[in-house]
C-alpha cells in the first residue's frame, strides 16, 4: 500500500519519507499527483482523529526539481507558500548540495 513513496538520496539512494524535529515535520515526496493527494489525505485524517490542525499558512512547498505548474497546483492545494533552495530551517542552511 503505497500511499506515498518518498526520494531517493545520496551515493547508495536511502529512500527518504519524512523527517521529524520536535514539533516541525518535514516530508520528502515523489513528484506524482496521486502522492501529493494521499498526502493531503493523511494529514486531514490526523486532524480529524488529533482534535489538532495543521496551520497551512506556516507550512511551505520547496521543489528540488523546477516545475511552475506543478508547483502552483501544489501551493493551490495545500494553501500554503512555495519557497526556493537555498534557504534557512532552524537557523541553518538547507540546500541543494
Amino acid at each position: 500500500m503505497d500511499l506515498i513513496m518518498g526520494e531517493k538520496f545520496g551515493r547508495w539512494g536511502v529512500n527518504v519519507s519524512h523527517l521529524q524535529f520536535a514539533d516541525d515535520t518535514i516530508v520528502f515526496l515523489q513528484s506524482r499527483s496521486d502522492y501529493l493527494l494521499n498526502l493531503k489525505r493523511i494529514l486531514r485524517c490526523f486532524e480529524l482523529s488529533s482534535s489538532l490542525t495543521i496551520n497551512f499558512h506556516k507550512s511551505c512547498i520547496v521543489r528540488v526539481r523546477k516545475n511552475e505548474a506543478i508547483e502552483a497546483c501544489w501551493v493551490d492545494l495545500f494553501k500554503c507558500r512555495k519557497v526556493t533552495l537555498p534557504l534557512q530551517y532552524l537557523g541553518l542552511p538547507f540546500g541543494n548540495r
